[in-house]
């Protein structure tokens, strides 16, 4: 959900990353995208503004070897 008064969200999201710190237990989101998904597998992926913080969760599909193939 978008914070009210961030008109930049639709321009400053990045991909980013979920995994859980191995200290806390926590499921943290960390900006980063460049990462290994699993081939053919859909994953849940966080979209994060870099003005404001709010993070969106979508699902994608890595196709990338699929494509290789073709």
């Amino acid at each position: 959900m978008k914070k009210p008064g961030c008109s930049k969200c639709s321009e400053a999201t990045l991909q980013g990353r979920a995994y859980f710190d191995s200290e806390s237990g926590l499921l943290c989101v960390a900006i980063e995208e460049k990462y290994d998904k699993p081939v053919g597998k859909k994953v849940l992926v966080p979209f994060i503004c870099t003005n404001c913080g709010t993070t969106e969760w979508k699902t994608i599909e890595n196709t990338e070897h699929d494509e290789e193939l073709n």
